[in-house]
């Protein structure tokens, strides 16, 4: 739900990184109901994260002036992600997901591998993987703010604690099935928030 404030490339929130993310998927997720501008992010994918000029105009707005290369990165990679993806569920990991659709498909082996292949990528190939994995989420929604988060700290090109922490989070949320977490919200008479499909 977009901030009683205007979120746009001529007023991008400054300051502290979350609610930037936050900001920005809200950005991300306007921006897409324009089929053009969603075409333009999904090409990005033939591109390195960051190097396709036309992308430009819908991320740089976004990225402060001493944004590190590897921030740069990570924004470019989540706005041509949601651009593929485009179903953004609060508080759902993309392990989560994945997690769920591979129950869904009797544990495929073929799944488990790329989830796999995934956590063992680094910076550069993690954009390939991520994009294979998205490519088959069409049905189940994650929280791209949650994903972009993690990917600040993975994009970079170095080994990181942080990174190794992310990673086994990832699997943990891989493999723990919902049905407990799904069971205990009901049983408090709440509900997981809706997804947020794009037209």
């Amino acid at each position: 739900m977009p901030h009683e404030q205007s979120v746009s490339p001529d007023n991008p929130p400054r300051g502290s990184t979350q609610p930037r993310v936050q900001a920005f998927v809200e950005h991300l997720a306007n921006i897409c109901e324009d089929r053009g501008a969603r075409a333009t992010l999904r090409r990005s994918a033939a591109f390195a994260p960051g190097e396709d000029v036309r992308a430009f105009p819908f991320v740089e707005p976004f990225l402060p002036d001493e944004a590190p290369a590897s921030e740069r990165r990570a924004f470019y990679l989540c706005a041509m992600l949601y651009a593929m993806h485009g179903q953004h569920q609060q508080g759902r990991s993309l392990a989560k997901a994945f997690g769920a659709l591979w129950r869904k498909k009797d544990q495929r082996p073929s799944l488990e591998k790329r989830f796999i292949a995934l956590l063992e990528a680094d910076a550069d190939g993690l954009s390939e993987h991520l994009r294979q994995i998205v490519m088959l989420l069409k049905e189940e929604a994650f929280d791209h703010a949650a994903l972009l988060t993690d990917l600040r700290e993975l994009m970079k090109p170095y080994t990181t604690e942080r990174q190794n922490r992310i990673r086994a989070r990832w699997a943990r949320d891989f493999y723990r099935s919902e049905t407990r977490a799904t069971d205990a919200s009901t049983a408090a008479d709440t509900s997981e928030p809706a997804a947020t499909p794009l037209p």
